[in-house]
């Protein structure tokens, strides 16, 4: 079955990691997706990047699951491991996330439903809950401190362009360049797909260990 949403992770090699993992093997359409989790490597292999990628290649589905390494010559909030991800995926659709943070239940099929009912893909921006429980987007404006990487569902044919900014708000720069890629067609999304530094109720599924020995 060929994968038509990939989800593209840096990493530093966070242990929640896992968890961002779990939110995704736990979708019903998980054979749907193609999930690349690309290190940052600027500096070497660390210990703990070395526990990621032995926990995602010996632990996790390996026809769904893969690991990539990326050094950009300098660390810049997982941007460039970002850049690279779009652009090795195979997927006709790319959603962005991070290693300490969850997909919502329910997320990869409301992307997908989203997506079958456009016209021509063009970016769809989803919501987001950030660290400090506010939900981004929060009005359809492509505004600095209104969009999250997370936020950032493109079509493959942009997300192998689009770059993203080697700055804190390169998530901005992302969207905005998206938006000039598809000529100003956006498709704004009410829908949550993202929570960001979950605590343990908004940890919705049930853990992969617990699910595979029912």
């Amino acid at each position: 079955m060929k994968p038509e949403l990939a989800v593209v992770i840096p990493t530093v090699g966070r242990a929640t990691l896992a968890s961002t993992l779990d939110s995704l093997d736990a979708q019903p359409e998980r054979d749907l997706l193609e999930v690349l989790v690309v290190a940052d490597t600027h500096g070497g292999l660390s210990a703990d990047l070395e526990q990621a990628r032995a926990h995602v290649r010996e632990e996790r589905d390996p026809a769904i699951f893969h690991w990539r390494e990326y050094d950009a010559g300098l660390h810049c909030w997982g941007h460039p491991q970002r850049m690279c991800g779009g652009r090795s995926a195979t997927a006709p659709l790319v959603w962005y996330t991070q290693d300490d943070n969850v997909a919502a239940e329910g997320a990869v099929g409301l992307i997908l439903e989203a997506a079958h009912f456009q016209a021509r893909r063009s970016p769809l921006f989803f919501r987001w809950l950030s660290p400090w429980r506010e939900l981004i987007w929060r009005d359809e404006h492509l505004l600095l401190g209104n969009i999250d990487a997370d936020c950032l569902v493109l079509p493959r044919r942009i997300a192998e362009r689009v770059q993203w900014g080697l700055r804190y708000e390169g998530d901005f720069d992302a969207a905005e360049d998206a938006l000039r890629l598809s000529d100003g067609t956006v498709s704004w999304r009410d829908g949550l797909v993202s929570i960001a530094r979950p605590d343990a109720p908004l940890c919705w599924w049930r853990p992969v260990a617990a699910r595979a020995a029912t």
